[in-house]
């Protein structure tokens, strides 16, 4: 009689919570439209680069402007890389020619840039630059000049005996001039690759000379060659003549006697290099491609395109909130259920998180606890169990291969409900057929989501297996420029690195800010000792310890303040639960419960808060700005550990003093 009044207030305190914690998120400013404050984008700190057209940006996290960006540029591209012609502005050549009355009097200039010593970066460069007639042979003793166009400053030289002229010239945008007595032949060119902003290299030759020549033009970039849909213009004319086709080629006919200039364009998507970028060849070129998982851009675009995207956060929040709620009270019952949902909703580093519009952490963390649910949903007994629990099951296991797709290494959580359901399989023979069915589903659903993630990363970084962590030209930005680097050390090195210096690091700067963003980390030992004989708990235990062991040993972790914490997101829903059962073993404490949740409501909102301005003032200065949190943050965090454990420690001994009397 009583039941249902109770579990109506409980909803509506949790949905209360919700609205708060929802409102406190969205009342900071968010910085949208500023990614440009970011070093990382060229043009400066104060604007885009001029070339740089209106793209999705926003973020306080380096990484948010980049989840961003990709966005944008799947939902423009429909493409999951960009051919590196593409990167940058538009590129434009121009160069000239004369068409005599003969191929011998015909004369032709390009100009070819070496790549030795490495093609990526813009360094000193040994330019040639050839004349040739309409025969493809080179034409000795021409006088050339290469200016500078930005300095004025002149290069002089002789072509030799085929027609060459090399010299070496540091990186820069340049005019070489040909003078073949009345005639002077022009070619611009650039050795500057700032942003990998590669140039297109055109160039003319003479196909047929009779009533009118034929001529083949003929474009190539800095790296792919053979350039499609290359605009072919005469001199400074906008209207094109044409398109370069498949092979690079466009061909003209012209009248003999005369001067031709040529302009050749080739239109890009006007995007500098996103960071967590890498170099992938794919289908006979080398483009660009997103390092991370694609799965929380694609998530995006619905959300910008409708208007909302402030509200991405507040969706996974909800979907987070419910699947822990629902999890909880599966496994547990009404009670745990109803504090774990509110310490999931009150805790720190998830309201930090949630701030953090543009990145994938919560997301993946949302997707993954409701598959986990589901997947747990599937085994119980229903009247429609034939049909639902392998729907549940099924759609269990796509949501939590979506959450790997969002992020790489949430596939150690798939680990927990894999091994939680086989156990079931082995344990629970009068159910067997239902164990296996709904088992059977949730691999299906987690192999379609896989095969997916298996198909991206064969296409472009080379077995199903592989990832953009593991390529070896990654994009780095050094003074605010994009360059191409190799990596020092694999993925194995960078992500298990235990050490003196790791254990160092944990207690000097991961533990601290756990501390106070993570207080379930530390109240759910609690609950598992109080619970530890049964298999849910053990769920929980797997659920958590691969996060915890692969970060905890990186001593790269938590050199970032706060942000970085956010790792350990994944720990948030089952350190919850475990947190759950402990209040709920102190279920006769009512007035004690109630100052345990208002201190760590506090100390969420206060943790946060302090988080949240850190990441909006972060780059006020050079390098980032450190503050200690405030004193009275550790304070509530004290009060708040020693409630719990006082709580729960003097109920365990008064049960123990009750049974041995």
């Amino acid at each position: 009689m009583f039941y249902m009044p109770w579990i109506r207030k409980t909803t509506l305190i949790l949905i209360v919570i919700f609205i708060i914690a929802s409102i406190y998120i969205l009342s900071f400013p968010y910085p949208w439209g500023k990614g440009a404050e970011n070093p990382h984008i060229p043009g400066g700190s104060s604007h885009y680069a001029p070339w740089q057209r209106k793209i999705w940006s926003g973020g306080t996290i380096p990484d948010e402007n980049a989840y961003f960006q990709w966005a944008w540029i799947y939902y423009t591209t429909g493409r999951n890389y960009i051919p590196l012609e593409d990167i940058g502005p538009d590129k434009i050549q121009h160069f000239s020619f004369f068409i005599g009355n003969s191929s011998q009097d015909s004369y032709f200039m390009r100009v070819t840039i070496s790549q030795i010593g490495g093609k990526w970066e813009s360094r000193f460069r040994d330019v040639t630059v050839s004349v040739y007639n309409g025969l493809n042979k080179g034409v000795p003793q021409v006088a050339v000049d290469l200016m500078d166009k930005r300095t004025g400053e002149v290069w002089h030289g002789i072509t030799n005996g085929n027609g060459e002229m090399t010299l070496r010239l540091p990186p820069g945008f340049y005019r070489a001039t040909a003078h073949i007595g009345n005639v002077d032949l022009v070619f611009d060119f650039a050795t500057n690759f700032a942003n990998l902003d590669y140039p297109i290299m055109a160039y003319a030759t003479l196909q047929s000379l009779s009533i009118l020549a034929t001529i083949k033009i003929h474009v190539d970039h800095y790296i792919n060659g053979n350039l499609s849909g290359v605009e072919i213009h005469f001199g400074k004319d906008p209207s094109p003549l044409g398109y370069t086709n498949k092979d690079g080629n466009f061909y003209l006919e012209v009248q003999p006697g005369r001067m031709y200039g040529i302009t050749a364009i080739k239109r890009t998507y006007h995007i500098a290099p996103p960071i967590g970028s890498v170099v992938v060849y794919v289908n006979g070129e080398y483009a660009l491609a997103n390092r991370w998982a694609p799965g929380y851009s694609y998530l995006m675009i619905p959300f910008w395109l409708a208007g909302l995207i402030n509200f991405i956060p507040i969706f996974t929040f909800f979907i987070g909130s419910v699947a822990t709620y629902l999890l909880a009270r599966r496994l547990y019952g009404d009670l745990v259920a109803f504090y774990s949902s509110l310490l999931f909703m009150l805790t720190g580093l998830g309201l930090m998180m949630l701030f953090s519009r543009g990145m994938a952490d919560y997301a993946t963390m949302a997707f993954s606890t409701l598959g986990i649910m589901l997947a747990v949903e599937s085994i119980q007994k229903r009247r429609w169990e034939k049909i639902e629990n392998p729907l549940l099951a099924l759609t269990g296991g796509l949501s939590l291969g979506f959450a790997v797709i969002i992020r790489y290494s949430t596939v150690t959580v798939a680990l927990a409900p894999i091994i939680y359901l086989a156990a079931r399989m082995i344990t629970k023979r009068e159910t067997l057929k239902k164990e296996i069915l709904s088992f059977s589903t949730f691999i299906l659903g987690l192999a379609i989501m896989g095969i997916i993630l298996a198909s991206y990363n064969s296409a472009l970084f080379g077995g199903p297996l592989n990832s953009g962590y593991q390529m070896s030209h990654r994009i780095e930005f050094i003074n605010g420029n994009a360059t191409i680097e190799t990596p020092t050390t694999n993925m194995f090195e960078k992500y298990f690195h235990p050490s003196w210096e790791a254990l160092n690091n944990i207690f000097k700067r991961i533990l601290p800010q756990l501390f106070l963003l993570l207080p379930t980390l530390f109240i759910a030992p609690l609950g598992f000792f109080l619970d530890y004989r049964r298999s849910r708990t053990w769920l929980m235990l797997l659920w958590g310890i691969p996060t915890l062991l692969i970060y905890m040993q990186l001593p790269w972790v938590g050199h970032v303040p706060y942000e970085d914490m956010r790792y350990f997101l994944p720990l948030l829903p089952p350190t919850a639960i475990l947190s759950g059962v402990s209040l709920k073993f102190v279920k006769d404490r009512d007035y004690e419960k109630l100052i345990f949740f208002a201190l760590f409501a506090a100390l969420g909102f206060v943790a946060s808060f302090f988080a949240i301005n850190w990441q909006l003032h972060r780059r006020e200065s050079s390098g980032l700005l450190w503050k200690n949190p405030p004193i009275y943050a550790f304070i509530i965090a004290l009060a708040v550990y020693f409630i719990i454990y006082w709580l729960v420690i003097s109920t365990w001994m008064r049960k123990k003093e009750s049974l041995l009397s």
